[in-house]
């Protein structure tokens, strides 16, 4: 039997992106002091300036929680392959998020990064992103919103998969 194809994103689904910003500026989730609009871009100038002055940021990413785990599990169900959105401004990311997924999941990761702005251009069964952003949101298949209140973690994003698998 042919495995189903299953995206998995990396910032924030199993590479922690914002406890990494927050050794940079540990106010950087917390800006609620002004409209959401301005807070937003505030954030993002300062994620660009953070991740652009520091070229091993991806190489250091924390894990998420269970995370290697359960992504170990998924490889043996599915044909899992990483699908992540580097920054432009900053091309060590593309680097980087290479040798961190190669650091966090070894050889049964090896030439399974797909690195695009464009998800929707990847044809698959599954995505597993917790944004709604380059592409996800025009995706073929089935988006599972990491971080959400049905999918808040890697315990509850394994279980739906595993009950769908047939």
């Amino acid at each position: 039997m042919k495995k189903k194809i299953l995206y998995i994103d990396m910032d924030g689904v199993v590479a922690d992106f914002d406890k990494a910003l927050e050794n940079y500026d540990s106010e950087i989730n917390n800006r609620n002091h002004v409209s959401d609009h301005i807070q937003a871009t505030i954030r993002n100038n300062k994620v660009d300036e953070i991740c652009e002055a520091n070229d091993d940021f991806f190489h250091n990413l924390p894990l998420v929680n269970g995370a290697v785990d359960v992504v170990s599990k998924l490889f043996e169900q599915f044909d899992v392959y990483f699908l992540s959105t580097p920054m432009w401004n900053a091309p060590h990311s593309f680097t980087g998020k290479r040798i961190w997924i190669e650091k966090h999941f070894g050889e049964v990761a090896s030439k399974r990064l797909i690195l695009t702005h464009r998800k929707d251009l990847n044809i698959g069964e599954f995505l597993i992103d917790d944004r709604i952003c380059n592409g996800v949101e025009n995706f073929s298949g089935i988006h599972i919103h990491f971080g959400s209140e049905k999918f808040p973690d890697w315990e509850a994003t394994y279980e739906y998969l595993i009950s769908i698998i047939d």
